[in-house]
């Protein structure tokens, strides 16, 4: 059921195209009904009764990589995202799944077979990449630059409670998110180890579940609710002073993204709310502190020239575009090129570079020419798709490393123990 509360948004569209200029589909098609004034009318009159679901009806739908640029700049205060999500639920109700994305779907819901597959990949991996040598892709990126598979499941690879370095100054939850356990344990090591050298004590809830992001944003409300709920009682039970994140698609779901879909379902927010007003993206508490870590400058003969990509869900999503910043500036000898459009969307949108390939391929293009034209080294961004898709989308002959923010900083540190 569509919310009511949603609904009235839909006629307070001035149908001033502001929307469209924001909109990274819209810049690429050019065509009306791939800009977010065009999607809002095309809701409006399937609710109207004018319009019946239809594959043509759901490909263009499906085709927002929901980046909420055109929430953001709308003048009439639109809550086009929430729009568009509640329409995804139609969708999904009315059109069945492919079974790729069943099986997709299926693993998100559930650790232990997300864990599984992460395993059969990681052993696909060896197979196709190291052994055969494949020049395939999945989606817009070749399989050999994909990023390999966490030999251990990064929560499985610590204990539940890792205690700080000297004296301890506060205690913090970290909701690790299904890229740092599954993918990318080298941004969770550098996240325990700033952690540790602030003398913040980090509790990581080992029943931890997928934020569900994957699922609620696709349409599938019924099969991250589960999650949702466990997650939001594993969090509120803790007894800390943050929740901290390293992923921006898992902040800005906690933060925002989960207590405006309970909302939109009539369910009780309260507990959201809670655990959304204790989330904190790792920056965040990293930038506020600087002075504290021991910031050492490394051997080079000449600076090190960065650029920095803003994530749609950490920019918009959590309102976070200054700290990572902060943090860059802070290191000796490096040098932040700003990049045209760096809080444009890179065109990976999760899910969305493997399901509308032509159109990422398009938004991604953008986003590389924009990295290009500032001659940085490294790309340095705050969240794991977007570190996936611009990775992905770098050629085997430029000398471009990939990293999170907080990594870079981590190797700035001083070896010696505070």
């Amino acid at each position: 059921m569509f919310p009511e509360t949603i609904k009235e948004d839909l006629y307070r569209c001035v149908y001033c195209g502001i929307c469209q200029q924001a909109c990274p589909t819209f810049k690429v098609m050019r065509q009306e009904y791939y800009a977010p004034r065009g999607r809002v009318q095309i809701i409006k009159h399937y609710l109207d009764g004018d319009l019946d679901i239809t594959p043509a009806l759901e490909d263009v739908l499906m085709s927002c990589i929901l980046c909420d640029a055109c929430a953001a700049s709308c003048v009439s205060g639109l809550r086009i995202d929430r729009l568009l999500r509640s329409m995804r639920v139609e969708l999904d109700q009315a059109i069945p799944k492919s079974y790729d994305k069943r099986l997709l779907f299926a693993a998100v819901a559930d650790v232990s077979r997300l864990r599984k597959a992460a395993g059969l990949a990681r052993i696909g991996q060896k197979l196709l990449v190291d052994v055969l040598g494949t020049s395939r892709r999945l989606g817009n990126i070749p399989l050999a630059k994909f990023p390999r598979i966490n030999e251990t499941p990064f929560r499985q690879s610590i204990t539940e409670t890792v205690q700080p370095e000297g004296k301890r100054v506060g205690r913090v939850a970290y909701f690790t998110g299904c890229a740092t356990e599954l993918i990318y344990a080298d941004v969770g090591r550098s996240v325990l180890q700033l952690l540790g050298r602030l003398g913040i004590e980090v509790v990581i809830p080992q029943d931890q579940v997928c934020c569900s992001a994957p699922l609620f944003l696709n349409g599938a409300v019924s099969q991250a609710l589960p999650n949702i709920l466990k997650n939001l009682e594993i969090l509120d039970r803790v007894d800390v002073d943050a929740i901290v994140v390293d992923c921006a698609t898992c902040g800005a779901a906690l933060k925002k993204g989960i207590p405006d879909l309970l909302e939109d379902l009539g369910m009780d927010t309260e507990r959201a709310s809670r655990v959304a007003g204790k989330v904190r993206d790792i920056s965040q508490i990293v930038s506020e502190r600087l002075d504290e870590l021991p910031i050492e400058p490394i051997r080079s003969s000449e600076p090190l020239t960065v650029t920095y990509h803003d994530p749609c869900h950490l920019v918009r999503g959590m309102g976070i575009a200054a700290e990572p910043r902060a943090i860059i500036r802070s290191l000796p000898q490096v040098k932040l090129a700003e990049m045209e459009g760096a809080n444009e969307c890179c065109g990976g949108g999760g899910f969305y570079q493997f399901d509308k390939v032509d159109l990422s391929r398009a938004i991604t293009s953008r986003k590389m020419e924009s990295i290009r034209s500032t001659g940085a080294k490294v790309v340095l961004t705050g969240c794991p798709g977007c570190r996936l898709t611009l990775a992905g989308n770098i050629s085997e002959s430029e000398d471009i490393e990939v990293l999170h923010t907080i990594q870079l900083l981590s190797r700035y540190l001083s070896r010696k123990s505070a």
